[in-house]
């Protein structure tokens, strides 16, 4: 095992105990790949935790779902948003719950989130497009593909304090940088923390190698998508004016799709193989965009309460 590998193991192992997703999340992870379970296997697994049921509850009764009338019991809650969206939900709740509470200095949690969000609405509606099966998966693997940030800011915060938002908000030196100092990089730790949460190996490798897609051979094209999604949001970050800026929000001014054309043009740079890996065009990009904003606000506020 490589030196760095094996640092980044003993991390995690050192933190296993914080970084540990519930049980009952582990749960409906496995039980969502058995093809004979039902509404009431999940709903039986779920009554087993309390906290974790009220939560998901009031996620449930949110106003991203838009239900005609309250839900209270789990097995309605499954039965009415489906077991597809049931793993991404509950998944996205468990790990926002990791980290929420632990001390974070020179990191904004508020801004992590928010590119997580956003990455994976335009992963999930890039892998649409693509004709994915199971597009909802790219949702997970786009909203932890920088889980690693947290991870370093979180437990090495005086080693990761070169580390500025600055130097954070220029992806193509981040990871040169970071191995500099620490010896591997965010991706490399956001994947290995993923394995350890026992996610499908391809979102795994998506994480891991989303800043260098190009290559991959298990999860080649969940690598490709998370890597587009991405670049499309640092792309969505960086614009100026009115569609930009740290004193705007940048993420929901697409509902028109004549408003993307700006972020078209700033992909030109994204190497042709690597759509050609993901099996979609830069011509997608304006609708996914529209997709993505629609549904930012009310997503943001349902999964985090931000």
């Amino acid at each position: 095992m490589e030196p760095a590998l094996m640092r980044i193991e003993q991390l995690i192992r050192d933190n296993a105990t914080i970084l540990s997703l519930p049980e009952v999340c582990l749960q409906i992870q496995l039980l969502a790949d058995d093809p004979e379970a039902g509404v009431e296997d999940f709903a039986r697994i779920i009554i087993q935790d309390p906290a974790f049921t009220a939560q998901l509850l009031k996620r449930v009764n949110s106003a991203y779902y838009g239900l005609p009338a309250r839900v209270a019991t789990v097995s309605r809650a499954v039965g009415l948003i489906g077991i597809r969206e049931l793993r991404r939900l509950s998944l996205a709740m468990a790990a926002v719950e990791v980290f929420r509470g632990q001390p974070l200095r020179g990191y904004d949690m508020l801004t992590f989130w928010r590119h997580g969000v956003f990455t994976a609405l335009v992963a999930q509606a890039l892998a649409r497009r693509a004709g994915v099966l199971h597009a909802e998966r790219l949702f997970i693997a786009g909203l932890l593909h920088d889980i690693g940030h947290l991870l370093i800011f979180t437990q090495l915060p005086e080693t990761a304090a070169p580390l500025s938002p600055a130097v954070l908000a220029h992806a193509e030196d981040l990871c040169e940088r970071e191995r500099a100092l620490l010896g591997w990089d965010h991706a490399a730790l956001g994947g290995a923390l993923l394995r350890f949460w026992q996610l499908p190996e391809e979102l795994c490798v998506a994480a891991q190698y989303h800043h260098a897609p190009l290559g991959v051979v298990q999860g080649a094209r969940e690598t490709a998508l998370v890597a587009l999604a991405n670049r499309i949001a640092h792309a969505v970050e960086r614009l100026p004016g009115e569609l930009g800026g740290a004193e705007h929000d940048p993420y929901t001014r697409f509902i028109e799709i004549e408003d993307a054309a700006p972020v078209a043009a700033a992909l030109t740079g994204v190497p042709a193989a690597v759509w050609q890996q993901a099996g979609v065009g830069p011509e997608a990009v304006p609708e996914c965009l529209q997709l993505a904003g629609g549904e930012f606000d009310a997503l943001l506020q349902t999964l985090y309460g931000f």
